[in-house]
């Protein structure tokens, strides 16, 4: 991602409506506890999806964690700033990490929230990041029930504009 993109995204990622939710991979404890009791998560700007900017940040646990926490989006929370820093200023005890240069985004979250009903995968997929919506979650069962779908108004604008 050269630096226009990175910048065009910081901007793009400022709150809105309240409603957008990125859902992340979470694959080891430090990273959740991380998130849990310092307020922020990673994404390396090279892995970065192509929208990152949401109002809510959601976490899908892998297989690492306990069998009741794993293959689930359990927790979420509101998303405060994003920061753009090197691993290394994030990571500091990592010096001799392979990517300790690579930028990422630092994403500021609040308190983390526990969803009433986890969402859970109940056949294991590859996940990397969900763009979905603060409804979708909160409403959701299970995994695929959160990719969104196009809205009444984007499927009248394809329609109108003749765009497949």
């Amino acid at each position: 991602m050269d630096d226009r993109l990175i910048a065009h995204v910081l901007r793009e990622a400022r709150p809105g409506s309240g409603e957008r939710v990125l859902v992340a991979v979470i694959n080891n404890a430090r990273d959740f506890e991380i998130a849990r009791t310092e307020g922020w998560y990673r994404i390396p700007v090279k892995r970065a999806p192509r929208q990152v900017g949401a109002d809510y940040l959601a976490f899908y646990l892998t297989g690492r964690f306990s069998p009741t926490q794993r293959h689930r989006v359990t927790y979420y929370a509101p998303i405060y700033a994003y920061r753009l820093a090197r691993r290394i200023e994030l990571l500091p005890d990592e010096p001799d990490h392979p990517r300790a240069q690579e930028r990422y985004f630092k994403i500021e979250i609040g308190s983390l929230r526990e969803l009433e009903t986890p969402v859970v995968s109940e056949k294991l997929r590859r996940i990397t990041f969900i763009s979905t919506t603060l409804e979708q979650l909160l409403h959701a069962r299970e995994i695929r029930e959160l990719w969104e779908k196009p809205s009444y108004r984007e499927n009248l604008w394809t329609e109108l504009s003749g765009q497949e």
